[in-house]
């Protein structure tokens, strides 16, 4: 077994293994956006013949090379075809393909790496074993297969109480094909926030990427006025809420509840199976999202520095507090 960067003559292969197993974060359409940071590697058995993929986020700041899961993006994209046959050699092949991922990782050129892996990956002890830091995190699924009065009941009484409250208010929200709406509310909740946003990017998802066929976005508003935002995009089981921005100047405390109150339902009426909120560690992110009766899934990142880079990010973090 062996890993190697991704060439054109591989892209017939890939494409099969997209069908297999792969998401949307896994199609060319979306990697494309990060132009030449993305290092597209294969993972190929002993006959060469490609079996997995996967890809890592490379940038250099302040004369630092590092690697990290892409901006937007919920982990490294690692997709491989399962050939055991029964569920030790299931365990033992899943541990052969992280090994293998491990090994390479560990050499590459860089001075820090945090990188997040699906959450159907669960066997990360090659890298613990590499002195790797292995931690999780967790995100939200919620299951669309429940019935619209099973996915209110499950919700707490608060956002149950906040659809109530924007129907008394006339609240209005409704879908939208203008993304600079969407684009505009996302930013003022960024700047709002003091957080650092790539603002091309941004608009690069909501205008080079989004189409009709793989996103939809919803938007709440207050006497005629955009409050909020939520985007969504899509492949043929999940919805992944993205992006989402309110205005805080005209502020509705219902508009961020109706609007992924709408998308569950659009994704719903759309027949998936999954809605994922794409969860934060941020414990107040963490409590909204909770509310709205999901399942918590684990999923784990893994992390290493040089020392020097280390000292320096605990140092950082510390001040930060």
């Amino acid at each position: 077994m062996s890993i190697r960067k991704l060439t054109y003559t591989d892209n017939e292969t890939y494409e099969s293994l997209l069908t297999d197993s792969g998401t949307i974060f896994n199609e060319q359409k979306w990697l494309t956006l990060y132009d030449n940071l993305i290092e597209h590697y294969g993972i190929f058995d002993k006959d060469n013949k490609l079996i997995g993929a996967f890809y890592l986020y490379r940038s250099i700041k302040f004369g630092i090379t590092y690697y990290i899961t892409p901006p937007y993006t919920p982990h490294i994209g690692l997709i491989y075809k399962h050939k055991a046959s029964n569920k030790a050699n299931a365990l033992t092949y899943d541990k052969t393909i992280i090994s293998e991922i491990a090994n390479f990782i560990n050499i590459l050129p860089c001075s820090f790496l945090t990188i997040a892996f699906p959450f159907t990956v669960i066997d990360l002890q090659p890298f613990i074993w590499k002195k790797f830091n292995v931690t999780p995190n967790y995100t939200y699924h919620l299951d669309l297969n429940l019935s619209e009065s099973e996915l209110i009941e499950n919700m707490s009484s608060d956002k149950r109480n906040s659809l109530k409250k924007a129907e008394k208010d006339s609240l209005k929200t409704i879908q939208v094909n203008d993304y600079k709406i969407v684009e505009q509310l996302v930013l003022k909740t960024f700047s709002r926030k003091k957080k650092s946003v790539d603002s091309q990017f941004v608009n690069k998802i909501l205008t080079t990427f989004a189409n009709e066929q793989n996103s939809f976005a919803f938007v709440s508003y207050n006497n005629d006025k955009p409050i909020c935002a939520a985007f969504c995009i899509i492949d043929t089981h999940t919805c992944y809420y993205l992006l989402g921005g309110y205005d805080n100047d005209n502020k509705h405390q219902a508009a961020g509840v109706c609007v992924i109150w709408q998308c569950i339902l659009h994704a719903k009426q759309k027949k998936l199976k999954t809605f994922d909120f794409e969860g934060s560690m941020l414990p107040e992110v963490e409590k909204y999202f909770r509310g709205f009766g999901a399942n918590l899934i684990p999923y784990y990142r893994v992390s290493k520095a040089k020392l020097a880079v280390d000292l320096a990010l605990r140092f950082i973090k510390k001040k930060s507090l």
